[in-house]
């Protein structure tokens, strides 16, 4: 990991990425403080929709965005957006919240052009023989904000209130957004890409990378797995461990012990592929999906020891299954269609989620939360192990235009 961080444009990068991720995890926890304190559970909902509505338009439109233009630039551009969105977002907290609710939509869809934009990045600046390890990299930075961003912003918040929250946030955004500007005017081809502005429409754009992602059979079928897992396994978790940590321990207090222990497992997972290269990453990526299913099914019992293990295990299992999906998107897909790739990735993996939020309590109102519960871990297990069912899903590449020149 330290001889990864030797290579200066990544490791400014990286830093660029973790200085975008803890100002992330800020945004969310600084906003419910404000909202919950001087407004209600409805203005929140809208305000937090707006956010993920945006990020949703972000991960289309940034796909194409960073496939057309200097990939330097449409990074840049999403970290200054989201910086001047959040210090907006600072000058009218007090006022109308449906200013605040626009604001999050602009900081939503520069998170959605970021990660695409820099999914692309990494490729351009670390070779084959490394992009898992700076994924993982990647990923010990983004848990570590996940779990120390909160708890900072709370803090933060008691202290100066949510204006200097959301200011800083901010600056770190534009922070962000004059490093990477620093590095292009240190080497011109830094982050250059396609650079092609005279392109084709949206549309045709769009079908471009619709159909190199069904070229690739096992990028469908984990999509579609990490689909499920989103959908079902994450999102019944965030419905059944406060009920869990409220009716059976009495308190919030193990929500913050669950999440910690799955936070925990996630960076042990990281850490492990910053030192090991799997054969087949694969197999190992969708059993660690598959193990996720752990957690729904431990929410049934009242082992608060069986609860905290299974949230350990899933966070490790998550990290197996992450840092080689996005190793392989960016060695098995051409870098002039990574972009549209990657941003249909985040867009039909994420746009699910708050679908299946909607149908959720419905569903348990009818059947029951324990019924539930373990139908959602189970398609949770059976959509994992059975993506292995698909070709090259084991070792994340289709080898058929490969087999067809050999014969």
């Amino acid at each position: 990991m330290l001889e990864l961080l030797r290579n200066r444009t990544f490791a400014a990068v990286w830093f660029c990425y973790t200085t975008s991720v803890i100002a992330s995890a800020a945004i969310p926890t600084a906003i419910t403080l404000q909202i919950v304190d001087h407004g209600g559970v409805a203005q929140l909902g809208i305000v937090l929709a707006a956010r993920t509505a945006g990020f949703l338009v972000g991960a289309v439109f940034g796909g194409m965005a960073t496939d057309r233009f200097p990939r330097w630039v449409v990074l840049a551009a999403s970290c200054g957006v989201r910086g001047v969105a959040a210090l907006a977002a600072a000058s009218a907290i007090a006022g109308p919240f449906e200013l605040v609710a626009i604001c999050l939509a602009l900081i939503g869809a520069g998170e959605g052009t970021f990660r695409s934009a820099y999914q692309a990045l990494i490729v351009e600046i670390v070779g084959p023989g490394d992009r898992q390890r700076a994924n993982a990299v990647n990923t010990l930075s983004m848990r570590l904000a996940l779990t120390a961003g909160p708890v900072a912003v709370v803090w933060v918040y008691s202290q100066c209130g949510s204006v200097a929250t959301l200011t800083a946030s901010g600056l770190l955004w534009l922070l962000s957004a004059g490093l990477v500007l620093a590095l292009w005017l240190r080497d011109r081809d830094f982050g250059k890409g396609r650079a092609n502005g005279a392109s084709r429409n949206v549309v045709t754009e769009y079908a471009e990378g619709l159909k190199e992602a069904l070229r690739h059979r096992w990028f469908v079928g984990g999509l579609m797995a990490l689909t499920v897992w989103l959908g079902f396994g994450f999102s019944i978790q965030q419905l059944a461990l406060p009920f869990v940590s409220r009716n059976v321990f009495g308190s919030d207090v193990f929500i913050g012990l669950s999440l910690g222990a799955y936070s925990a497992g996630a960076i042990c997972g990281a850490f492990l592929l910053t030192r090991w290269t799997p054969r087949r990453p694969g197999s190992l990526g969708f059993v660690g999906l598959a193990a996720f299913s752990l957690v729904p099914f431990s929410l049934v019992g009242s082992s608060p020891m069986l609860i905290v293990a299974a949230y350990f295990i899933g966070g490790v299992g998550i990290e197996l299954f992450n840092v080689p999906w996005s190793t392989a998107i960016q060695n098995e897909v051409p870098k002039e269609l990574i972009g549209r790739v990657s941003s249909l990735d985040f867009l039909v993996s994420y746009g699910v989620a708050p679908l299946t939020l909607a149908f959720l309590p419905a569903a348990i109102a009818l059947c029951g939360r324990d019924i539930v519960t373990v139908g959602c871990g189970l398609l949770v297990l059976c959509s994992s192990l059975g993506a292995l069912a698909v070709p090259g899903a084991d070792i994340l590449r289709d080898d058929r235009g490969r087999r067809a020149l050999s014969g």
